[in-house]
């Protein structure tokens, strides 16, 4: 049997790792948006790169670099 001993008198347990509201939680939150939510180019493959870009009637093509494909999607919009 595991004995919890509570730091706080009168504390319940609140959290899956059975630490009460009086002990601080040492995990932020995690952020709200990522990198590739900010940015979903970012996230694309190269192919769908050169899909987006002819879909929005920008000139690209695969000697391009995926940042040069994005940097052009992105002057665009």
């Amino acid at each position: 049997m595991t004995e919890i001993v509570w730091s706080w008198p009168n504390q319940q347990v609140v959290r899956e790792d059975q630490s009460g509201p009086g002990v601080p939680d040492d995990n932020p939150d995690p952020p709200l948006a990522d990198e590739a939510a900010a940015d979903p180019l970012e996230a694309m493959t190269k192919a769908q790169l050169l899909d987006e870009a002819a879909a929005r009637g920008v000139d690209a093509d695969d000697s391009m670099t995926k940042a040069e494909i994005r940097d052009a999607i992105g002057g665009a919009a």
